[in-house]
């Protein structure tokens, strides 16, 4: 178990993120649950009038009323825990996607695993850590039930009280048993799921490819494997479930038998009413209810630890409790639209300074060490260097998407501190070797939801111009998944374009000329050089953007050689 997990904090600061709500829920969902106190006593009074031979209308129909009231009672709690369950729900979900889309700053944090497999901590996770909270509103009200029947019901027979807690207490006892198993079965088969989600996220992106070599079958068969992991885990994680609640439900039974046993001393010797007798029959019906709410409340304690661990893997390290930082979510009518920060304002480069950059990835070994550099505003800077020299690991760094072990950049003389959230447009923009393209137009792929911004001078800085004049619907065609419905160049200068729209200071482009025939990319560099406006750090090993370029840098096992 991670330490940072503190279930019992945790599920607090759930519980009064809305806190009149909350309150609320408290309120009605106790009320709910005492209700059957004044049921089962107007059920006693209405039997003792019987063995008396009088009348019992007004009793019937203060059953009726209590009976319409505990039913209104429960719609209106309802209704104020889903509107507190959503909420709940999206502050984890909000938070969670915050720290990934963050640029920068303390707060940001890198996908764990697979996009895939991010889904089931946004939903199945977030859903068990809110239902460790929702079990306290359930356990605090049938345990005060639990505790008042007890108590009136040693004022008639303190035999028959004491016998009812054997039940309750043996369960408790035997679901606090089995926890830890639930949690080592609950772990693992999020963790198998985890995996289905994501090779079924890898088998139809790569799809293609199992048809291209007539190998469908070996996706299929790996794809048995983990499935065949998942179904050992679910089975055994719902078999342990199911059989505390089993053991849990079976008690309403056992403890009905134990109480009329306990009671036939009392009948026999006439110390008993049959309104006594209906009243323990009937309190004890619901007695059998506290002990599967007990061991709800330890069980979905378990399930949160797990769910919290998983989700705490969303946000960034060593700050798990951000994963319930309070903030603005649009659920009710009076909230307000969470807004992000502004980008910073724009300060134009004259001079950028890398001073021994230091990255190292501590599993591979591979990275960039002792980098010093500096470079001249609206230059030209091209990095070359063999496979695994590190040229990637140093735009990234430049860029704040890898962390920087050591090291400084400089910005016109002053110290960048945090960098992910300065190397944002327009300061800076970043063109990675694969593009991300989405479903959308090609206009929109490229603003990305900016407006007013010179599209037209884009498209034909990046000689898309050409390309839309062959498109019926121009910049307005639908790209397709992943912008299928291009070629890898096209896809290519959409991303530039991207990149190049809000003019930034310093472009960094990471090799485009994997998918740009020689002519398009002796094109780009030539505009892109002409352009002016921006300190270009790019890296490629041609000789056109070689000739091009005011200094060509070259690295060897991440220095600059």
């Amino acid at each position: 178990m991670n330490p940072a997990v503190r279930p019992m904090w945790f599920a607090w600061r759930t519980g009064i993120f809305r806190g009149r709500i909350w309150a609320w829920c408290w309120l009605t969902w106790t009320v709910f649950y005492l209700m059957p106190l004044l049921t089962g006593w107007l059920l006693k009074l209405a039997f003792d009038e019987l063995e008396r031979s009088g009348s019992i209308t007004m009793l019937l129909i203060w059953i009726g009323v209590a009976e319409s009231f505990s039913w209104v009672l429960f719609a209106i709690s309802v209704w104020f825990v889903i509107r507190w369950w959503v909420s709940a729900l999206t502050l984890m979900r909000t938070n969670m996607l915050h720290a990934q889309t963050a640029s920068g700053g303390p707060r940001a944090a890198q996908l764990p695993l697979s996009p895939s497999e991010a889904i089931t901590r946004f939903q199945e996770d977030a859903r068990d850590a809110v239902l460790w909270t929702d079990s306290w509103l359930d356990g605090a009200g049938i345990i005060a039930y639990g505790i008042g029947a007890l108590v009136i019901m040693s004022t008639i027979s303190k035999v028959a009280a004491v016998v009812v807690l054997v039940p309750l207490v043996t369960v408790t006892l035997i679901t606090r048993f089995l926890t830890p198993r639930l949690y080592a079965a609950r772990s693992a088969d999020r963790k198998a799921a985890s995996t289905v989600n994501s090779f079924l996220g890898e088998m139809f992106a790569g799809m293609l490819a199992f048809r291209l070599a007539g190998r469908e079958e070996a996706g299929i068969a790996r794809l048995e494997q983990h499935t065949s992991l998942r179904r050992r885990t679910a089975v055994r994680d719902t078999v342990l479930q199911q059989a505390i609640d089993g053991i849990a439900s079976s008690t309403s039974d056992v403890v009905i038998g134990l109480t009329l046993l306990a009671l036939v001393p009392s009948v026999r010797d006439g110390n008993l009413s049959v309104g006594d007798l209906a009243l323990f029959v009937a309190y004890a019906v619901q007695l059998g209810r506290v002990p599967r709410y007990v061991s709800r409340i330890i069980t979905s304690r378990e399930q949160a630890i797990v769910s919290y661990e998983r989700m705490g893997e969303m946000v960034a390290t060593d700050r798990l409790d951000d994963l319930l930082d309070h903030r603005p979510v649009t659920i009710e009518r009076r909230d307000t639209m969470l807004t992000r920060d502004p980008d910073p304002g724009r300060d134009p480069l004259n001079r950028l300074e890398l001073s021994s950059l230091t990255a190292v990835y501590p599993s591979t070994g591979g990275g960039i060490r002792g980098i010093d550099l500096s470079i001249r505003g609206r230059s030209f800077i091209v990095v070359t260097g063999e496979v695994g020299a590190g040229k990637s690991t140093l735009l990234r760094t430049i860029a704040g998407l890898d962390e920087l072990d050591s090291g400084s950049i400089i910005w016109n003389g002053q110290l960048i501190e945090d960098v992910a959230a300065w190397m944002v447009p327009p300061n800076a923009a970043y063109l990675p070797q694969v593009p991300r393209l989405f479903s959308e137009s090609l206009a929109s792929n490229i603003a990305l939801g900016r407006d007013d911004l010179p599209l037209d001078d884009i498209l034909a800085l990046t000689t898309l111009d050409r390309d839309l004049a062959e498109m019926p619907l121009g910049a307005g065609t639908r790209v397709g998944a992943r912008g299928l419905r291009l070629s890898g160049g096209q896809a290519q200068r959409v991303a530039a374009a991207r990149s190049l729209l809000t003019t930034p200071e310093l472009l960094l482009i990471d090799d485009v000329s994997s998918a740009l025939d020689v002519a398009t990319e002796l094109e780009l560099w030539t505009r892109l050089r002409e352009q002016g406006r921006s300190t270009i750090i790019a890296v490629s090993h041609r000789q056109l953007a070689f000739d091009l370029a005011d200094e060509v840098i070259t690295l060897r096992d991440g220095r600059i050689v």
